[in-house]
């Protein structure tokens, strides 16, 4: 797991869930991932994610050059986390679920 720190008064990982279609990129899911672009097309959000590498730097570029798609409903709910790292933390948006963990 990486290793964690105050992030918008956090002081561990936290666990959430949001739809679809209120993914933003800067957002990590809870798998470890970077969410580095969200398109929507009609009912479809398709995610781009990456899998950083901060420990590695030359891997960091190569997995952030070759990104994996997710595709989602627009109402499916995606898992994500906020962790030391994470730009965006949406665990405070109005429609976001907690998760207990």
């Amino acid at each position: 797991m990486r290793t964690k720190k105050v992030h918008n008064g956090h002081t561990k990982p936290v666990f959430y869930r949001l739809p679809a279609r209120l993914l933003e990129a800067g957002m990590s899911t809870q798998d470890g991932q970077d969410i580095v672009q969200v398109t929507a097309g009609g009912q479809l959000v398709f995610v781009s994610v990456y899998t950083p590498r901060p420990d590695v730097l030359d891997q960091d570029e190569r997995n952030l050059c070759e990104p994996e798609t997710r595709l989602c409903q627009a109402d499916d709910w995606v898992g994500l986390a906020v962790f030391e790292d994470t730009d965006v933390d949406g665990s405070d948006y109005a429609e976001a679920e907690l998760a207990d963990r």
